[in-house]
């Protein structure tokens, strides 16, 4: 595994086009990191490009095994882009950047057959709700270099199902809309599922799987920045979050007063009021998700988060389907965004 401070000082960079291994070997020769020639092998298209940058012997040996970029992906070790090391190159790696996370607790595809069995409307319409109800295609805002390992926690079961950012017991508010953890009606009051207390265990199992796996998380990366994604469109929101005659945000920034610092919420305000995002905090929703263990304390991880619900119409089409070219542009600021992230 690699770390800046750690026993060998290792810090592994993969590219992904031959204009990113240049600007990758300019940085690094400019900033003190010597590329003998014999290292500079060609870019090769579809092949796996890792450089190991020895921070303490201030060096760069290049790393050209599949299997290489294989484990380090399946095993959640984390590779910097050629941004993020062209940044933290120029800043002396004086900075230790926190881990990115990204959060995607309400796009999951898996219908269990335990849980499926308490649906009440037909097939067609429960995949109605589900497409109007889950984001859809969020995990398209995610940078690649970013998308590996446990950069990305996917909650793989269908939001109707089971939706994991509700909280237990009386404190949730969307109880009293039949939405809870454990779902009985959709956004507009139709009654989908028979909800029973067996039904209930059962969806709790699921849940508490989910809470587990951010809590490891927790203990792995000490120092974590974490976007919780999300989507909506005006219908699926209730009536008393909408401010009456107002036209809902773009994009809305979910902050919470102990775990979103103001100089992140400024840096996504920003960011996408530039690229031409109307931008709301905490309207029409508020608040993002924090891991229970760092919630209740019980966790010494620095962990910072930020809730983004994009309305769809910034990157869908009618049919809330979502447009390639919208999710890029959506991406290309979220690179910035984290390059502004890098001293937080």
């Amino acid at each position: 595994m690699s770390k800046e401070t750690g026993k060998w000082s290792m810090l592994p960079v993969r590219y992904f086009s031959a204009e990113e291994r240049e600007l990758f070997l300019d940085t690094a020769e400019r900033c003190g990191f010597p590329v003998e020639e014999e290292r500079k092998i060609p870019y090769r298209e579809r092949g796996v490009h890792l450089y190991f940058v020895h921070l303490k012997k201030r060096f760069i040996e290049p790393i050209y095994q599949v299997m290489i970029g294989a484990c380090m992906a399946s095993g959640g070790t984390r590779f910097y882009h050629v941004d993020e090391f062209c940044r933290l190159a120029e800043l002396g790696f004086a900075v230790n950047p926190r881990y990115p996370v990204f959060h995607i607790p309400h796009d999951g595809y898996d219908r269990p057959e335990e849980l499926m069995r308490s649906v009440c409307i037909s097939e067609d319409d429960f995949d109605y709700y589900d497409a109007v109800m889950s984001d859809v295609g969020v995990s398209g805002f995610i940078p690649r270099a970013h998308y590996t390992g446990s950069n990305v926690v996917r909650f793989d079961v269908c939001r109707l199902l089971c939706d994991v950012e509700r909280f237990i017991g009386p404190q949730e508010v969307m109880e009293q809309y039949g939405m809870g953890f454990c779902y009985e009606r959709a956004y507009d009051g139709m009654k989908i599922k028979n909800v029973t207390d067996e039904l209930r265990e059962q969806t709790l199992a699921y849940y508490n799987e989910h809470h587990a796996r951010m809590d490891r998380l927790c203990e792995k990366y000490r120092r974590i920045l974490l976007f919780d994604l999300h989507s909506y469109h005006d219908e699926i929101v209730p009536a008393a979050f909408l401010q009456p005659g107002g036209k809902t945000p773009d994009l809305c920034i979910g902050a919470d007063d102990r775990f979103t610092p103001p100089a992140l919420t400024e840096i996504l305000r920003r960011r996408f009021k530039e690229a031409g995002f109307s931008v709301a905090v905490n309207d029409p929703y508020s608040g993002t998700f924090v891991p229970n263990a760092v919630l209740s304390g019980g966790s010494e991880c620095d962990l910072v988060s930020v809730m983004l619900e994009f309305h769809k119409r910034t990157y869908c089409d009618e049919y809330f389907s979502p447009i390639e070219e919208k999710q890029n542009a959506i991406c290309a600021v979220m690179q910035k965004v984290l390059a502004d992230c890098t001293a937080l």
